[in-house]
């Protein structure tokens, strides 16, 4: 009998322990359609629940014991990538351990070689921003450029390498009176042209590209120009945020942005604010209209099929958007020297506000603009009816 009871006492004790060891994370899908997406869950939760004391890591598992991928992020979260059927649950074990290696799905930096571009990307597509040397430069270039993909690899560092190598070695042909070699080598190189996995044939220029935030003075767009100052907050392997400072406006109001881009979205989720603004004004963004490509301005969206800057050549379509969950007073097209379709909120006080921008390629997995339509509707209900995370 006392052995026996002896057993009992220990078998609690190592229940005890392993329970202690270990937590569960369960995701649920409330939607009536399948979700594949990040989701966020408290850190500071799975620390306390674990007991894991500073430094200390951890591993998470799925039903068949399999090693999970995740991302603590700057702010306290934990991400993890998950699908999850429609109406159901997907639980995972949290337990105390080294993780291993983890592939990374997005990525992004400063690119100095190339006049200060802040370019970023995940497995869909590429985004950029431009900075202080091309501001320097004279160059009007004010919005966001797109950058499509047909490969979920991450591909920035060897498209930037190829096409700053070939552009040396162009120039250098050209020197030397070698035109045709010349452009054979540009043609091969640049990152304008596709070589399998996508290409830069956006036009942005003096514009708002696709979901640049602008002021507006007397129904005009008070374009920003580059970004003075930046830091990296999150580079993967999940998601990539950056924070964006520019220079004081005309009026002294000074722009601030932040702007993430998970795994597995065509949407950045972007929070813009203005410091030292003296008043209230009309505050915009959407997308440059590039040509007549198909509309379409919804109460809380502006979706575009851009042809491309060459569409007889290209033969494709770039789908870019903005989506307005928090909404604006209006969605409408202004035309100008650029014409744009725009969401405006009329009377903003330079607080905060969050809205996504994001771009499809029809070379890629969004092949019509119905089908981005639908996307952008599947969209905006995600994010008002998130996946729900419970832990335990």
């Amino acid at each position: 009998m006392i052995r026996l009871l002896l057993t009992i006492v220990l078998l609690g004790a190592l229940t005890k322990g392993v329970s202690a060891q270990q937590t569960t994370l369960t995701v649920t899908n409330p939607s009536d359609y399948q979700r594949q997406e990040v989701v966020e869950a408290d850190l500071q939760t799975v620390s306390n629940r674990l007991g894991l004391n500073a430094g200390q890591t951890f591993v998470i598992k799925n039903g068949f014991g399999q090693e999970q991928a995740y991302q603590l992020s700057y702010d306290g979260k934990l991400l993890m990538y998950v699908s999850v059927q429609p109406h159901s649950k997907a639980v995972f074990t949290i337990e105390k351990g080294q993780p291993a290696a983890m592939k990374s799905y997005v990525y992004g930096r400063l690119f100095p070689e190339r006049a200060d571009d802040m370019t970023w990307e995940n497995d869909l597509g590429i985004y950029r921003m431009y900075g202080p040397a091309l501001q320097r430069s004279g160059e009007k270039s004010f919005g966001t450029d797109v950058w499509t993909k047909s490969t979920p690899e991450l591909v920035l560092e060897k498209r930037y390498k190829m096409h700053l190598w070939g552009v040396g070695q162009r120039d250098s042909l050209k020197r030397a009176g070698k035109s045709k070699e010349a452009n054979e080598i540009y043609l091969a190189t640049s990152f304008h042209h596709d070589h399998g996995e996508g290409m830069d044939v956006y036009s942005v220029g003096p514009s708002l590209g696709c979901g640049a935030p602008a002021l507006m003075k007397n129904g005009e767009l008070v374009y920003p120009y580059c970004f003075k100052d930046y830091k990296i907050l999150d580079n993967g392997p999940l998601r990539f945020t950056v924070e964006l400072t520019y220079h004081p406006n005309n009026d002294g109001a000074t722009e601030h942005r932040l702007v993430s881009l998970d795994r597995g979205s065509h949407y950045n989720k972007i929070t813009v604010w203005y410091d030292a603004m003296k008043q209230k004004t009309a505050w915009a963004t959407g997308v440059v209209l590039n040509g007549e490509g198909k509309l379409a301005l919804g109460k809380d969206y502006v979706l575009y099929a851009d042809p491309t800057d060459n569409p007889k050549v290209n033969q494709s379509q770039i789908y870019v958007g903005t989506l307005f969950p928090n909404g604006v007073d209006e969605t409408t097209r202004l035309n100008g020297n650029k014409n744009h379709a725009l969401g405006i909120v009329r009377h903003y006080n330079g607080k905060p506000y969050t809205y996504y921008f994001g771009s499809a390629w029809s070379s890629n997995d969004v092949k019509t603009m119905a089908e981005w339509q639908l996307l952008a509707d599947n969209y905006l209900n995600n994010i008002k009816n998130p996946l729900i995370t419970d832990i335990k």
